[in-house]
Formats: C-alpha cells, sequence, structure tokens
C-alpha cells in the first residue's frame, strides 16, 4: 500500500470516471487540487492501522453539494489506482420503507411519512453493516438500495463479505450532525413547522433521534469530511438541479403517486430538511477532519480541519 500512496489516477481513469460521472473536464483539476490530499491522508491511515479496524469515512453536506460524486471519486480512486475494497453506501439507501413510515407517521406525527430526516432511517441496519466491518465478519452482509422514484426500498441486489473491506464511504446530508440544543426547538424555522409542527413534537423526535441511535453511528466514523454550502439560500437551487438529472435519468411510471417533483415540490421537500441544514452549516466545519467551503456555484473556494495542511 506504501508505493500507491503518492500515485495519481492517469489519463485513462479520468477519462471513464468523468464519462460515468457526467462531469465536465474542468473536474479533473478539482478532484487532483483539492481531493488528492484526502486521498493521501485516508491511505497513510489505512498504512498506520493496517492490521486493525477498516477506516469508516463519513462525507456530509447539503443537498446537491456533491457528496454522491465525492464518494463515487473516492471508490474509483482508492479502488482502482490505490488497490483497496472500498464499500461506498448511502444514507438516503437506509430509509424505512414507505409502509414503515406511515405507521410512523399514524404513531408518533404525520410528517414522518416522508422520508430524510433521522427517524426515517433504518439506522440499526446501518449500525449493523458497519460492525460487521469493523469486527471483519466473515459473513456475506445485504446493501439495501433505495427507489426514491417510487419512494419506497428496492429489492437488495448487492452484498458483499465484511472482512473483505479496507475502507467504507458513507455519504449523506446528516452524516455526522449532533443533535441540536433543547432551546433551538422551540424557535419554528419555517411555514411548514409553523403549520404542521407547532408543539416540536416532530422536531422534538428528529433530535432525540440525532442524540441516541444515530450518535451510536456516527462515533463509528474513523474521519469526517464536510462540504459546506455558503448558506441554506443556495440549497433549493442545488436540490432542483438534483431533482432534474434524476428526471432525465428515470421514466416516471404511469399511475405513480410519490415520484419525482416539480419546482414547488422541492421547495416544500427541502423544508424537511431545512433545521439540520442550518444547524450543519454552523457546527459540522469545526467537526470535520476536513471541510471544503463552496460558492453557489459549487466551487471549492478554500479548506479547513486538521487534514487541510497548511
Amino acid at each position: 500500500m506504501d508505493d500507491q500512496t503518492h500515485k495519481l489516477p492517469g489519463d485513462i481513469f479520468w477519462r471513464t470516471f468523468l464519462e460515468e460521472e457526467l462531469l465536465p473536464n474542468s473536474y479533473r483539476e478539482t478532484a487532483e487540487t483539492w481531493f488528492a490530499p484526502l486521498v493521501e491522508s485516508i491511505l497513510q491511515r489505512c498504512n498506520e492501522q493496517v492490521a486493525t479496524s477498516p477506516q469508516i469515512i463519513g462525507i456530509h453536506g447539503c443537498q446537491g453539494s456533491g457528496k454522491s460524486t465525492l464518494a463515487a471519486l473516492l471508490d474509483a480512486w482508492l479502488g482502482d489506482v490505490a488497490g483497496l475494497n472500498v464499500l461506498r453506501l448511502s444514507i438516503d439507501d437506509f430509509y424505512l420503507t414507505k409502509y414503515q413510515r406511515r405507521s410512523l407517521a399514524e404513531s408518533i406525527h404525520p410528517l414522518f411519512a416522508t422520508r430524510g430526516v433521522p427517524g426515517t432511517h433504518d439506522i440499526a441496519l446501518l449500525e449493523t453493516v458497519l460492525r460487521a466491518v469493523i469486527t471483519r465478519s466473515k459473513e456475506d452482509i445485504a446493501i439495501p438500495e433505495f427507489d426514491k422514484a417510487r419512494d419506497d426500498r428496492a429489492p437488495p441486489q448487492k452484498s458483499v463479505v465484511a472482512c473483505e473491506v479496507d475502507v467504507v464511504v458513507l455519504e449523506g446530508w446528516c452524516v455526522g450532525v449532533p443533535p441540536e440544543p433543547h432551546y433551538r426547538l422551540g424557535q419554528v424555522i419555517n411555514h411548514m413547522e409553523l403549520d404542521q409542527d407547532p408543539q416540536a413534537i416532530w422536531r422534538g423526535e428528529v433530535n432525540k433521534a440525532l442524540a441516541a441511535e444515530y450518535k451510536t453511528v456516527f462515533d463509528l466514523l474513523t474521519a469526517l469530511v464536510v462540504l459546506k454550502a455558503p448558506h441554506f439560500d443556495t440549497v433549493v437551487d442545488w436540490r432542483w438541479e438534483q431533482e432534474q438529472k434524476l428526471s432525465a435519468l428515470q421514466q416516471r411510471p404511469a399511475g405513480l403517486d410519490d415520484a419525482l417533483m416539480d419546482r414547488t415540490g422541492v421547495e416544500r421537500f427541502v423544508q424537511f430538511f431545512q433545521r439540520i441544514t442550518v444547524w450543519g452549516l454552523e457546527v459540522m466545519p469545526d467537526r470535520a477532519d476536513l471541510c471544503y467551503h463552496l460558492d453557489k456555484n459549487r466551487q471549492i473556494k478554500s479548506s479547513s480541519g486538521p487534514w487541510a495542511g497548511g
């Protein structure tokens, strides 16, 4: 592994990766400038702990910030170039089923019918997967997939042998986020909270989840990378761009009741994420091993944190 530490991907790697991810050629320069030090830091950790637990790298960022692209890059770079066995996970694939969320909506609060916030993931399953990797279990572990167009879990199509994994890359908009101080929960942050959660029941339960089972999972991370948006106002635009790309890749089946959103739907949907996103913008840079500070066009302007170097 030592001889791979300073090796950069070549032209064939970049041509393939950029085509698969539908990225402009300029992304290569961005990646080699900003993400090569991240890869080297991960490799250094792997070299230091080769006989112990795998690295569990968390990637946090608001919707549309580039988490999935960075996760895909780390997967390809660490796998194809450095020769590591990488397990790439999205917390989105661990959403509860539509039926399970409807049950939460009936028993706790109607807003839990909508996927997104802590409390709507099968966080116990995610913990099971991560602990199997950490303990180097010899069992096959099934990796769930979530069909966002159908708003329900898809049949599992992938499994891995836990003991063979060197690095886990876990990306998600709430990955690593701590609970808010209790006094903040009484402060309404948007119209949805005012109209549908005036007694702070929903947001209180979300915060409890962050303080309990989500914290247990996030404590398993060995490093945290943050993609920080300039402010919350950019999130709606980024989420709308994301939805348009999803729409271009998937046909909407006839008669589908929960599917891809229009602009108005995106603006409402983002309100579910607003509270934790705003909180994350405040606190996550200081919690990160490496934080990339983005402008409104998602270009990296600077980095901070222990892994940022000089």
